[in-house]
């Protein structure tokens, strides 16, 4: 498998890798400008920029930059770190993590709105519905995937937490509730509930009854979205997808207190 066929295999499975390119190659160096090597999450490499002990520091320093650093430039002299080739290179370090997950539970007329909003906005969007006739790829052309299975069902075939976002935004308060109960068990960075204020102090009264953390309560967004007078489907969508970029920019929405997105 070549490193391009890798990158593709990585974004499917959620994972990051960094991609470490030869920008500058001096002297005695033992690759060429351009030549390219993979770094996978477990320090696994495919293709080389010269083997010894210049890929064993840009392994190193690629595993720093998995997970949310900006790209970097590392040069080298070769003799410095124990290379009797002499010469100097310089190698280009790009970490290409895959996009956040973002997991929409219901796929009415605000789910399909957001589905297209999200897309737009970078996210690997997931719908999930329990109804067939709206959980139909024709409805939303927008979506990565679109599952059509019962709440928890699709729930306990999701493999990865990292980096994901859920939305809550199903045609019934009690399916709402029960994927509220579900998602409040995982790991999400983001959690959001569509709802009155009514029913979102039920909902999280029934919550407290049920055990859940007061900490794990606090941090779901609920109600959904950024107070922007939204009235249609297609604006409810919007502010939802506005609070969304504020939580991933780690941007400050009223009353809540956010911290960047560690990818």
């Amino acid at each position: 498998m070549d490193i391009f066929e890798e990158i593709v295999t990585a974004r499917k499975a959620n994972t990051p890798v960094v991609m470490a390119t030869v920008v500058e190659s001096l002297g005695s160096a033992p690759r060429e400008e351009g030549a390219r090597m993979l770094i996978k999450a477990d320090g696994s490499t495919v293709g080389t920029i010269g083997g010894g002990a210049i890929e064993k520091v840009i392994v190193d320093r690629a595993m720093t930059l998995m997970h949310g650093a900006a790209p970097q430039l590392a040069r080298y002299d070769l003799e410095d770190i124990g290379m009797t080739c002499g010469g100097a290179m310089g190698v280009f370090l790009e970490p290409l993590r895959p996009a956040p997950r973002l997991f929409i539970f219901g796929a009415g007329h605000v789910g399909t709105a957001l589905a297209q909003l999200g897309k737009m906005l970078d996210f690997s969007v997931v719908v999930v519905d329990n109804r067939s006739e709206f959980a139909d790829r024709e409805r939303l052309p927008w979506a990565d995937e679109v599952i059509v299975d019962e709440y928890q069902n699709a729930l306990e075939h999701i493999s990865s937490f990292q980096n994901a976002y859920a939305v809550i935004l199903t045609h019934k308060h009690v399916h709402d509730f029960e994927v509220l109960c579900l998602c409040a068990a995982k790991p999400f960075f983001y959690l959001g509930m569509i709802g009155s204020k009514t029913k979102v102090a039920k909902a999280f009264y029934q919550l407290r009854e049920k055990g859940v953390d007061a900490e794990v309560i606090r941090r779901i967004h609920a109600p959904i979205g950024i107070d922007i007078g939204a009235n249609t489907p297609a604006e409810i969508a919007l502010s939802i997808a506005a609070e969304l970029l504020a939580v991933r920019s780690g941007a400050k929405i009223p009353g809540m207190q956010l911290e960047p997105q560690k990818e």
